[in-house]
């Protein structure tokens, strides 16, 4: 602080804030490759973040020793990169000439640099110099070390004589592989990657291309290619979890099969491994393979000596995998029991963990176990989310204590939670069991007011207390605001209106709001044709009720016992005694 490049010598400096892979850190995601850290001769690690700042205070004086050349290039175009972003007066030509001197570089990135000075707008210098970084790396780097392993399972890009080369190759390859048919097979594959000169070490880069892109297929093609090449590719942990992730949620039979499939290969699966393929069990509700796994991690983990070996702990992630899949499960039992072995193996127990188990007790309707953790959280120091405070609140009104829940919503906004729709909902639900039609529509008003949007299930929810309260006319009032405004009104919506107008004896309302759905091809179920049978039998019109009886079998809606009820309390109303025991006959048929 104060000083200048002359009074320091570069050797004192090091980065205050070094993360777990210091240097590259802050651009690890758009430096895809890099080294995560450089040497400077006799010098602690200097971070980029380091180097941007002795870059702003004094570029021309600025001397950089660099043991290795292609290090002192990519520190630079660090640097340059943490230049552009802060978009600083200092990024301008003389600045960026005083970097090149201080290391030669490509005379590519040196006509990159050059325009990078001429632009003005962060967002331009960020992009272009974000590029260049990335393509630097991928032509500059190379020698003896290029298969070394980066931490964190980071491949090195490698030059263009030994294969892949730029960046457009690799993205091409993946753009082309995206364009492959479902029925593409691993003949397709293994053309497309002979034409773009795929190198082994490059299939990660690919791989990751494709599952940000959610293609499963191509991916899993990709890795079938790599598993019957020649000459064959050493495919790690790493190659089948990328495959297994993009696999977990499209297709999570897929990734419990390649899972299968790395243990044949030989290839040892890791705990990110387990946890794609726990996470994929539980897509498919299998709770039992969801534990199995877990219990697998557990055993081969060896808390009494951690570090010996290359051992699989158990993280928080695979407790909260595994606690979601018994909350699914209706089990609350074995959450908990997962919930307290977490403790005894000092697993950290985090909010996702908390919000799994609050779910999982209110599934199973044990509505005070649920509120003890709630309230055990804050004395854990564990912080509630707005997914936490949703969940406890929807339990509450599920478990007859929707004053609670309302209690809660209060509570949140009073730590000054910004609350988002799916809270709203929840608290708008909880006032349609209050029967307080009145905050129902006030919460409407303030979702609207904090830029939120109100969804189908907040007017859902706000209709349906209007009706409990028989206040048919707000009812349609937001019928009507849904209809001007949105969102577009859905069978539930209409469904509660007509019953609103029904409670109200506006049975001509409801039968022009059955006919309505008719015409703007709204799906009309057993619970809407009910609301309408229901109010033509509170008015005594047992033809009318009769006649949508007919209706609904000729739109083949299920009739059930409410309609059948509702039917023989209308004919009996009208003095149709007859036929109401004819009706009785046909509901015990």
């Amino acid at each position: 602080k104060g000083a200048t490049t002359s009074s320091l010598k570069i050797s004192e400096l090091h980065c205050p804030r070094r993360p777990r892979r210091s240097g590259v850190q802050p651009l690890r995601d758009c430096a895809l490759g890099l080294r995560a850290e450089w040497k400077i001769s006799g010098a602690r690690p200097l971070c980029a973040v380091c180097a941007a700042l002795l870059a702003l205070s004094n570029p021309r004086e600025l001397q950089w020793s660099f043991s290795d050349p292609a290090a002192s290039h990519s520190m630079m175009l660090s640097a340059l990169s943490l230049l552009a972003y802060s978009a600083s007066p200092h990024l301008s030509r003389g600045s960026i000439l005083a970097i090149h001197r201080s290391a030669p570089l490509p005379s590519l990135a040196h006509a990159s640099l050059l325009s990078g000075a001429r632009s003005t707008a962060r967002s331009t210098a960020l992009r272009l110099a974000t590029s260049l970084l990335a393509d630097s790396v991928e032509d500059d780097f190379g020698g003896d070390d290029a298969d070394a392993d980066v931490g964190g399972g980071w491949e090195r890009p490698v030059s263009a004589e030994s294969g892949m080369g730029a960046k457009k190759r690799t993205h091409g390859l993946a753009r082309a592989l995206q364009k492959l048919p479902p029925s593409s097979t691993a003949a397709c594959i293994e053309r497309l990657a002979d034409d773009a000169g795929l190198a082994p070490r490059n299939l990660t880069s690919v791989l990751l291309m494709l599952k940000s892109r959610r293609r499963w297929r191509q991916a899993e093609l990709l890795l079938q290619w790599a598993r019957g090449c020649r000459p064959p590719i050493a495919l790690c942990a790493r190659h089948y979890n990328v495959v297994i992730g993009a696999c977990s949620r499209a297709a999570p039979r897929r990734a419990l099969n390649i899972f299968a499939q790395m243990q044949v290969d030989g290839v040892a699966p890791d705990a990110v491994s387990y946890n794609s393929v726990m996470s994929a069990a539980s897509q498919l509700g299998e709770t039992s393979t969801v534990i199995s796994m877990l219990e697998q991690m557990i055993d081969q983990a060896s808390y009494a000596s951690p570090g010996q070996g290359d051992r699989i702990y158990p993280t928080t992630v695979s407790f909260n995998i595994a606690i979601s899949a018994c909350a699914k499960a209706n089990d609350y039992q074995r959450a908990l029991g997962l919930f307290r072995q977490m403790e005894t193996l000092g697993v950290e127990r985090n909010t996702i963990t908390y919000t799994s188990a609050i779910s999982a007790c209110a599934e199973a309707s044990e509505l005070e176990k649920a509120m003890t953790l709630f309230t055990y959280m804050e004395v854990a120091g564990v912080p509630r989310s707005l997914v936490t405070f949703s969940i406890a609140i929807a339990a509450c009104t599920r478990n007859g204590d929707a004053q609670r829940g309302l209690d809660l919503f209060d509570d949140a906004l009073a730590k000054g939670l910004a609350p988002d729709a799916v809270l709203f909902n929840t608290a708008i639900a909880a006032c349609e069991k209050t029967r307080d039609w009145e905050r129902a529509i006030s919460l409407l008003s303030e979702m609207r007011r904090l830029g939120l949007r109100p969804t189908a299930a907040s007017y859902g929810s706000a209709i349906a207390a209007c009706e409990k309260c028989c206040q048919s006319s707000q009812a349609l009032s937001l019928l009507s605001e849904m209809r001007s405004r949105g969102p577009r009104p859905n069978t539930i919506v209409y469904s509660s209106a007509i019953s609103a107008c029904g409670a109200a004896g506006q049975w001509q309302q409801a039968l022009e709001l059955l006919d309505e759905m008719a015409d703007l091809g709204i799906q009309r179920n057993t619970i809407t044709f009910n609301a309408a049978i229901q109010a033509c039998e509170r008015a005594g019109e047992w033809s009318l009720a009769m006649s949508l009886l007919n209706r609904m079998k000729a739109s083949n809606v299920a009739v059930d016992s409410i309609t059948y009820n509702s039917l023989v309390r209308a004919c009996e109303k009208g003095g149709q005694y007859e036929l109401a025991y004819d009706l009785m006959r046909q509901m015990q048929i």
